[in-house]
This record gives structure tokens, sequence and C-alpha cells, in this order.
């Protein structure tokens, strides 16, 4: 061996058989001044002990030339770092932590050296490069190490939160599992309930980048299930009035078609719901926009039964079906406006911008064309329910 290497090696087997006041300082310094190790989620003493143990030997082996270099063994680093994420630790509060163990180390070197005479000057400059080039490699493996760790409990996180939001979304959840997916996620049973469903541009693109901090600006909590071709959310409102903001607040995020559900105040009827979304959004047109699922028992019962409800409509409208396109729709606006206005021309006309007459020979039109009489009770309930199977749930054009 060389002078200075002699020298190190004295030096750090003098640190060596400091190590237990070395450790117990250590550990008391990180637990006082950085408020994660202190805290009842941090480690415990113990645990904080072992674990400065295990790093200060990767710390004072690499000084002697050991394992612990660019090319050696990180494991110690890395195992830190992996640990640290699993407890919880803030990544700033562990290479704070980090920073004060090798001050710790490295105060505790310097008094070794000086306290023996045959340690120059020129050791400490060896010894102060190499604990720079240690410190650079322990911190990039011990955050290389937080990350992946990290990163595989962020996965294992979503993977879990995706099943507990599809157990509320289930129609065969039993009352129990239920209220452990909703207790997990932080939902009510009772209150009121909205669930969206938005369309995905491209597979796998989350057609609703950031709506859950958009909706927690209203007050306004949410969970989110992202599928292939679609993202799903349950959201609960604090006050049914809030549903216009959230309404408006979708509308201008939206980059596709987007389904709303008519609002619910059970959880359990998140099935049904998550159903009335899907038809909401399969009925627009291709394009952006949010649709809300008409809240009504008629809408409710079409909707309960789609494809029966369309194969009706066609069977009851049938002759104005085969109108020209833009006839068609022209006189299914026309009788949902009557409908809507309760049946008066004046006020389906100033709907509609027409003269109330206009409105009246557009009816006559869907009478002849449907041999239906809006004046007979039973025919104009098959109509009235024909036309809503109609606007409201997708179909083959």
């Amino acid at each position: 061996m060389t002078q200075l290497s002699d020298s190190v090696e004295l030096v750090v087997r003098s640190t060596r058989a400091r190590l237990p006041a070395l450790l117990d300082r250590m550990v008391a310094r990180t637990r006082s001044v950085i408020p994660f190790y202190a805290s009842d989620d941090g480690p415990d003493s113990a645990d904080l002990r072992a674990s400065f143990q295990s790093n200060v030997d990767y710390v004072l082996g690499g000084l002697l030339g050991g394992d612990a270099g660019e090319e050696g063994d990180l494991a110690a680093p890395t195992a830190t770092g992996r640990l640290r994420a699993n407890q919880g630790a803030p990544l700033v509060e562990m290479l704070a932590s980090y920073r004060l163990g090798f001050n710790e180390v490295w105060l505790e070197l310097v008094d070794v050296a000086r306290g023996t005479p045959e340690v120059s000057d020129t050791v400490l400059v060896e010894l102060a490069g190499q604990m720079f080039q240690l410190h650079r490699h322990y911190a990039d493996a011990s955050v290389n190490g937080y990350r992946d760790e990290y990163r595989e409990i962020v996965r294992a996180g979503e993977r879990e939160h995706s099943a507990l939001v599809e157990a509320v979304l289930a129609e065969s959840t039993s009352p129990g599992s239920l209220w452990e997916a909703a207790h997990a996620l932080r939902l009510p049973l009772e209150g009121h309930f909205l669930i969206v469903v938005a369309e995905a541009a491209e597979l796998g693109h989350d057609p609703l980048p950031r709506v859950e901090p958009a909706l927690s600006a209203l007050d306004v909590s949410s969970v989110w299930r992202l599928l292939p071709d679609q993202s799903v959310g349950v959201l609960s409102l604090r006050r049914a009035t809030q549903a216009a903001s959230v309404l408006d607040s979708l509308s201008h995020r939206a980059q596709t078609r987007i389904g709303v559900s008519p609002m619910f105040t059970q959880l359990r009827q998140a099935s049904r719901g998550l159903r009335l979304a899907r038809l909401a959004m399969e009925h627009q047109s291709p394009g952006a926009g949010v649709e809300q699922f008409r809240d009504s028992p008629l809408s409710m019962l079409v909707a309960s039964a789609p494809g029966a409800a369309i194969e009706a409509a066609r069977s009851v409208l049938s002759g104005l079906l085969t109108l020209r396109e833009d006839d068609r729709d022209l006189l299914l606006s026309t009788l949902l406006a009557w409908l809507d206005a309760d049946g008066s021309a004046n006020a389906a006309g100033a709907a509609l911008f027409c003269h109330p007459n206009t409105v009246r020979y557009r009816l006559r039109r869907i009478e002849e064309s449907t041999g239906h009489s809006l004046a007979a009770p039973a025919q104009l309930a098959e109509l009235v329910t024909a036309v809503r199977a109609w606007s409201e749930l997708p179909h083959p054009d």
C-alpha cells in the first residue's frame, strides 16, 4: 500500500470503532431536523439506525476502494430509496436525510483525522474528493430506487383504483362490496351523483385529462376509470344545483362526444346511470359535445329496453321515416317542440321561430304519415313514446 492509502485506511478503521456513537447522532439529528422522520408515518429509530448502518458501511467501504463506486454494488442506497418510497417519504426529505448523513460521516472523518498525527491535510483532501463522488453515486442510486418503487406503487394503485370504480359501476356488486369500494374511493352511498362517459379520440387516450382537479375546483369529487375506447367517471355533487356548472365545465373541456346520466341519489344506481350516459353519448352526432340523458319516467322506460323501443318507434313512425332526411327531421323536431310546449301551437311556433299555423300544418303531416291521431289519447301515447325513443336512443339512420 502507498502511504496515502495507509492513512485513509487508518482513518476509516478508527471511524468504524466510533460507529455506535456516530449512528446515535445521525438518528437523533435526522429525527429532530427532518419532519417526516419525526412523524408517526416515518421509520422508527431502530429502522432508521439499521438503514444508516448499512449506508455508512457502504460509504466507508467506498473510501477503501470497495464496491461503492460508479460501477460497483449500489444495493444499499437503492434499497433505501425503495424503502422510503414504500413508507411514503417525500423525495426531498429523503435527499435531505442523505445530505445530513453524509455531513455527519464527513465530520466524524475529519475529527478522527485531526486526532491522528500521521494523517496529513493531503489525506483529508483525498477523502473529500472520494466523499463527493460517493455522495453523487449514493444519491443517484437512492433516487433511482425511489422512483422505480414509486412507479410500481402508482401502477398497483391505478389497478386497484380501476377495480374499485368498476365495482361501483357493476350491476352484480353486492351491498357489502359496494360499501367497501365506496369507502376506499371516499364516495358516499347517498347523495347527488352523475355518471360521465367520454369517448376516446384514440385508443387508450384519455379524452378528459386533468378533469378531476377541474371538478374539484367546483367542489365536486370524482373517480374515473380509463377504458380502451372511453373514460368513465362517477361524480359526487354536494348539491343538485351544481349539475349546471358540471355540464358547463365538461362542455368547455370536450374534445369528443360526452354522455351524462340523469342525476340519481343512491350510489347503487350507478350501473343504470352508466347505461344511460352511454346511450346519451352514442346518440350524439360525431364531434365534440355534451349530451345529458333526459330525466323522465318515459325516457327511463325507453332506455330499459333500447332495442325493443327502437323497433317499436320504426313501426309507429313508419311512413314518417321514409321521407327525405331534412323533411323527416323538421317534422320530428316540430312534434318534440309541440310536446315540450304542452300541446300549444303558439308556444311551439315561438320556440321554432315560425307561425303557429305552420306548426299545425306540420302536425297534420305527421298524422298523415304515421296514421296516428294526436287527438286520440292511445295513439298520441304511442307517438310520444316512439318519438322519444327515436330522438334519445342511438340507432342506424
